[in-house]
């Protein structure tokens, strides 16, 4: 009867472990593609900041400015021809600070059907989006799933005289 046992308990824990590595094995990952990334997304974040250090007198002089979203009514209509459409309202919060003082103001944005087209660039897990009220820019992709989409863009322009590294992060949530 103990050998029994034995035996029935090994064939469970094998049993056990084989089945949890059929499970392991079932890769649904949802990879990042246009086909995939089509569909209807509601702007659930828009947040920036932009820091500027220029040369005055050979003194630098920072300025930082801090962008904020809020109360968004956005929708992105995103086709997977490489197309999309943007409409709707969200109100930004914009802080700039100089030398310890901060300057606020708010405003209603207000995108009316803008078209523009994107790429997706699949083994470097980014997708850049041209043509959107005359912007283009790249952005990484941080999260991608069937439900949720979150991009960062981090660029950094420089001249003579002053050197700026601007941020945005932007989530989408399907619907």
């Amino acid at each position: 009867m103990k050998t029994f046992k034995t035996i029935l308990i090994t064939f469970l824990a094998v049993a056990t472990l084989i089945g949890c590595k059929k499970d392991d094995d079932n890769d649904n990952t949802f990879l990042l593609s246009n086909s995939n990334f089509a569909g209807m997304y509601d702007l659930t974040l828009f947040n920036g900041e932009i820091e500027t250090t220029t040369e005055f007198k050979g003194v630098p002089i920072t300025a930082v400015t801090t962008i904020v979203g809020d109360t968004f009514q956005v929708i992105f209509d995103v086709n997977d021809n490489g197309t999309l459409t943007v409409d709707g309202q969200y109100r930004v919060t914009t802080s700039v600070t100089v030398a310890g003082q901060t300057e606020t103001d708010t405003e209603i944005v207000d995108i009316d059907n803008d078209s523009g087209t994107y790429v997706v660039n699949a083994n470097a897990q980014t997708i850049s989006f041209a043509d959107l009220d005359g912007v283009d820019t790249t952005f990484d992709v941080t999260l991608f799933n069937e439900n949720e989409v979150r991009l960062v863009s981090t660029e950094t322009t420089t001249s003579p005289d002053s050197s700026t590294v601007t941020t945005l992060e932007i989530r989408l949530v399907r619907i």
